[in-house]
């Protein structure tokens, strides 16, 4: 059984004693109250600490009157469907709202799967010149924004293989490139390792061409299926750019009803696996299958470890997020 690779028991099974990092975790859903404490003081056994908690903009004034905000940093996400409609002044409102709450960080989700469910009938380009004053608004407002653009290669291959309604990805990354050049005072986290740890080369142009970029590591099973198939190439492309990468998760609480979550084990499970998973990935030579099913996968997807420096290890975990973030 994969299961016993990894004991919600032993949590740092494999890791290596001798540098205990600690972690910033920059890519954190918080979806409300439930499991919250749990799930912060559990990942606190993988030497998690601080959260960039992204929710709705009532997040944090209903966590500070709870006390649980001790631990987070709030970002607050723009609706997606108005980015899609082009309601511009709706968004407007959400930024300034956000500012009012003395939130610094916002999310703007504008992968494909949102357009799937609308009659749009050609690609919906992100960077529309429509949508110019709300990126301008951010940029007033000196706010951080973490982007989610795109998603893995294999699910283009899967669901968004309709072109004239989806585009190609490439054209999604350039258009993405277009705003970071047409607005290049906003501090931008492109989720996902800029959502192409697929290519490597085209990030490395990216992150050469606009400072104010950076990537976050978020999503376990994708970072640890594209970016261990060539472990050479992959620790040679994270030790130059280290300065430019945060350590994600993409995890959170479920404040919803999943059935996998009503057991106590099954959340410790979820989420001890996914960071013991990256953990092992990043800071060991270490090889095994993953510890839970990789759906996108037809094959089995393996743990290859890069082993990265300590100088990477630490940027990644703690530093770079203390100077864009956590300051």
């Amino acid at each position: 059984m994969v299961e016993n690779i990894f004991s919600v028991l032993n949590p740092l099974t494999k890791l290596e004693d001798k540098h205990q990092y600690k972690i910033f975790d920059s890519h954190v859903h918080i979806w409300g109250h439930r499991y919250l404490n749990e799930y912060v003081e559990y990942v606190k056994k993988f030497g998690v600490g601080k959260l960039l908690g992204i929710g709705d903009g009532d997040l944090k004034t209903k966590l500070e009157s709870k006390g649980l905000a001790n631990d987070i940093i709030f970002c607050t996400y723009l609706n997606s469907y108005d980015f899609l409609k082009f309601k511009v002044q709706k968004l407007q409102n959400q930024v300034d709202k956000a500012h009012t709450k003395e939130i610094r960080h916002l999310k703007i989700f504008l992968g494909p799967m949102f357009q799937k469910f609308t009659h749009n009938k050609i690609p919906f380009r992100i960077n529309d010149p429509r949508l110019d004053p709300v990126y301008s608004c951010i940029e007033d407002y000196d706010m951080t924004v973490i982007m989610h653009v795109a998603d893995p290669d294999i699910t283009y291959m899967k669901k968004y293989r309709n072109i004239n309604k989806y585009g190609l990805k490439k054209d999604r990354i350039n258009d993405f490139s277009n705003i970071l050049e047409r607005f290049p005072k906003i501090p931008i986290i492109s989720a996902h390792l800029g959502s192409w740890p697929e290519n490597l080369d085209r990030l490395g142009e990216l992150l050469d061409q606009h400072s104010q970029l950076n990537l976050d590591t978020a999503s376990t099973r994708w970072m640890i299926r594209e970016l261990g198939k060539d472990l050479k190439k992959s620790k040679e492309w994270f030790e130059k750019y280290q300065d430019r990468i945060l350590f994600g998760s993409d995890l959170g609480n479920f404040e919803f009803n999943v059935k996998f979550f009503l057991s106590k084990h099954h959340r410790k499970y979820y989420w001890g696996s996914r960071y013991w998973s990256q953990r092992l990935f990043w800071e060991t030579s270490y090889q095994a299958p993953l510890p839970f099913k990789d759906k996108d996968n037809p094959e089995r997807t393996y743990i290859n470890g890069l082993k990265l420096s300590q100088s990477t290890l630490e940027k990644m975990y703690f530093k770079n997020a203390k100077e864009l973030i956590f300051k």
